[in-house]
């Protein structure tokens, strides 16, 4: 390759995460990090496109993205600057939880990884220096990819549905002090599809037709509550899921109550946080045979 070639491909690759693509055909929606919920130690700067950890600590870098990921779709990342007086590196994951249901601990591993409802990876510290470039997603499988600028490859297997809505967690940890969002891209058949990592283009809400179907879904538990409220029950297992009453009740809440199925446990877990029979706070809930 000539020199006019090897510069012109550079030029390319640089434009490529700061070239908006929000109104090209077929893109992806904008993504970059959550301006609301982050450790207590992280900034954002670069109109939410970088994320930087107070250097007084090692931990306390949770972030999120502003929206949820689609599977196989490649958030794509890039450190920027690193401390070497701490040990570790990034690590990165996803999450079927809400960000604005998590309450963030000081460290993604293993603070948040002890339930299903989270996964993440390790980034090995002896890759992860300032430029390193890293794409991770989440695969049809249910297992998580990594991908580095390096070559180097990782994929862990998660107790994530692919499913379920997931949104992608960054834990700026170690020594990872800044990260930048590069966007994300997403291969469809025969080309790519692309998004922006410009947070002026993002509404860190869901959408209005996501919001639609949450009321609905609200109204529905609220009758049930008031149908269950007046109804004494000699068990705490129930044949049918009194959500939807259309499926089977196979999932155990955390209080012990085997009353939803899958998909309208994991909707009450996610929008309500307590059991539609007995309103205790909910923890993670147990599929069944």
């Amino acid at each position: 390759m000539t020199e006019k070639n090897k510069g012109k491909k550079m030029t390319l690759e640089a434009n490529d995460t700061v070239k908006c693509v929000c109104h090209a055909l077929g893109s992806l929606r904008a993504i970059s990090f959550h301006s609301d919920v982050k450790g207590p130690l992280i900034t954002l700067s670069d109109g939410g496109r970088r994320v930087t950890r107070d250097v007084s600590s090692f931990c306390h870098g949770l972030t999120f993205s502003g929206r949820p990921v689609q599977i196989e779709e490649k958030v794509r990342l890039r450190v920027e600057h690193c401390e070497r007086r701490w040990h570790g590196a990034l690590r990165v994951g996803f999450t079927h939880v809400l960000p604005e249901h998590t309450t963030l601990p000081p460290l993604a591993i293993p603070d948040l990884t002890h339930s299903p409802l989270y996964a993440a990876v390790v980034v090995p510290e002896g890759i992860c220096r300032p430029g390193l470039e890293i794409q991770f997603w989440l695969k049809k499988n249910g297992c998580m990819h990594i991908l580095c600028s390096d070559g180097s490859t990782h994929t862990e297997p998660t107790t994530l549905n692919p499913t379920w809505p997931v949104w992608a967690m960054i834990d700026v940890y170690g020594q990872t002090t800044s990260v930048m969002m590069l966007g994300s891209k997403k291969r469809r058949c025969i080309f790519t599809r692309r998004s922006c990592p410009a947070l002026t283009h993002i509404k860190h809400t869901e959408d209005k037709e996501m919001l639609e179907r949450i009321k609905e879904q609200m109204s529905m538990l609220e009758q049930r509550n008031h149908y269950l409220d007046n109804k004494d029950h000699e068990t705490s297992d129930c044949e049918e899921c009194v959500v939807c009453y259309s499926e089977v009740a196979n999932c155990r809440l955390s209080c012990g109550h085997k009353c939803v199925c899958g998909p309208c446990g994991m909707r009450v877990y996610m929008t309500f946080g307590t059991c539609p029979l007995c309103r205790q706070p909910l923890g993670f809930f147990h599929p069944c045979d």
